[in-house]
């Protein structure tokens, strides 16, 4: 004779059966109600990474291309500075200094006026007396302040493409013509 082994599929008894009773209730109330909830939740889930991916990768990108700014200064310095006298051997050189130094100012206004905002924010925060006025004005203001970042680093990424054309040009002519 085989043995067979009752699963857990059908409740054993009443007590059992009015438990599952009561959580397929409990499931069956709150059948549209969680899939609003996970939907937000996971909406702010992804928001959250999103978040978390674009600050690193805008904190990346300020670090190479201020490595890349400081070397083109640094090489024009280097390309300049003479004899204790400095020669600009051409414009181009000269104006991949300009573009490198207004990145680095530009750069230094990106990283101050954020860090403010947020520090402005965070004490709004305390201020804040309900969920509503939290989701209106936290939210607005930290959307603001994302999209002026991102604006910075757009401009930032061209004043880079300009200055690295420029010392590049630079320096092709410095080489040839030498």
């Amino acid at each position: 004779m085989k043995s067979r082994r009752r699963t857990n599929k059908t409740p054993q008894n009443k007590q059992e059966r009015t438990v599952n009773m009561e959580t397929t209730v409990l499931k069956d109330r709150q059948g549209v109600q969680p899939s609003k909830d996970n939907f937000a939740e996971k909406k702010q889930n992804l928001l959250d990474e999103t978040q978390k991916y674009m600050y690193q990768q805008s904190s990346k990108f300020s670090s190479v291309s201020r490595s890349l700014i400081l070397g083109i200064i640094g090489t024009i310095w280097v390309l300049t500075y003479t004899e204790g006298k400095l020669r600009v051997p051409n414009n181009w050189l000269l104006y991949g200094l300009i573009g490198g130094l207004l990145f680095l100012l530009v750069d230094v206004i990106h990283y101050f006026w954020d860090s403010m905002s947020y520090q402005r924010e965070l004490y709004r925060l305390d201020n804040y007396k309900s969920q509503d006025e939290l989701n209106e004005n936290h939210e607005n203001i930290m959307d603001y302040i994302n999209k002026r970042s991102n604006s910075f680093l757009v401009a930032k990424f061209f004043i880079l493409i300009i200055s690295s054309g420029l010392f590049t040009y630079g320096l092709y002519l410095k080489i040839t013509l030498n």
